[in-house]
């Protein structure tokens, strides 16, 4: 999903400001010297982070570019401001946040541009009742006297990646079973595998689990929507519902 932004925001961060090496390749660094680089962007993430979370908007500001390209969660351009005076808001109401350190980072070397791609995990604690998050970031580092500072943000949620699983009487998955009609061409097969129910969408190489979220509510980590199975009066399941932040889509079962 992160690999989607990286081209728009390494285009715009060179339109910005400008690019030495006119191929676009990542400079050539010898292992020593990428291992530095690395630790460097570590470093100035986990210092931004640790301004954020302890609500120092002043100092989190610092990290960004004046007119950096910076997009939230929600998909709108925002101000580092804004992302700081969100944090505090929630933090005076009693919500607490517990953030992992940078996941799975690469970093590549554009000459005085850096591109990183990482993943946090964070924990929300509402006054006991924990929501538990992830989300995918790319960012572009511009070196400025002596500093990387932040010319592009793209934070990007990762689906149910973290979702709990409820306990659900496996017994019901035998009633699932079966496959499922979108379209007159698209079809979802749905088997059970012991205690697990088990999804095959079109195009997939292999069948799937899902995590059960109540009786016939699922999802599938790192994936967007909830499958939800309906039966009729009589109890047998007639159809279910792809339900997507678009909108729902409804699959007659078929066989």
């Amino acid at each position: 999903m992160l690999r989607n932004f990286l081209p728009v925001f390494l285009l715009l961060a060179i339109a910005l400001y400008g690019a030495p090496r006119p191929s676009g390749a990542p400079k050539s660094f010898s292992p020593s010297d990428n291992a530095r680089l690395e630790n460097e962007i570590r470093d100035v993430i986990r210092q931004r982070l640790a301004a954020l979370r302890s609500d120092d908007a002043a100092v989190y500001a610092t990290f960004f570019a004046p007119d950096c390209l910076m997009t939230s969660d929600n998909g709108t351009v925002a101000k580092p401001q804004d992302i700081s005076h969100e944090w505090l808001t929630a933090s005076h109401a009693g919500i607490a946040y517990h953030g992992s350190d940078v996941l799975d980072l690469q970093v590549h070397s554009y000459g005085e541009l850096a591109v990183a791609s990482f993943r946090l995990e964070l924990d929300e604690d509402w006054s006991g009742q924990k929501v538990l998050r992830s989300s995918g970031y790319t960012d572009v580092f511009a070196r400025r006297n002596s500093r990387w500072l932040l010319v592009a943000h793209q934070e990007t949620p990762i689906p149910n990646e973290r979702r709990v699983a409820v306990a659900v009487d496996p017994a019901l998955f035998d009633s699932y079973a079966g496959e499922y009609q979108l379209t007159p061409r698209y079809i979802v097969k749905v088997k059970r595998d012991g205690d697990k129910l088990m999804e095959l969408w079109p195009g997939d190489s292999h069948f799937s689990a899902d995590v059960p979220v109540d009786p016939s509510t699922f999802v599938a980590r790192g994936e967007d929507g909830e499958v939800i199975y309906v039966k009729n009066s009589d109890g047998k399941v007639t159809h279910l519902i792809f339900r997507t932040t678009g909108g729902d889509i409804v699959g007659q079962k078929v066989k």
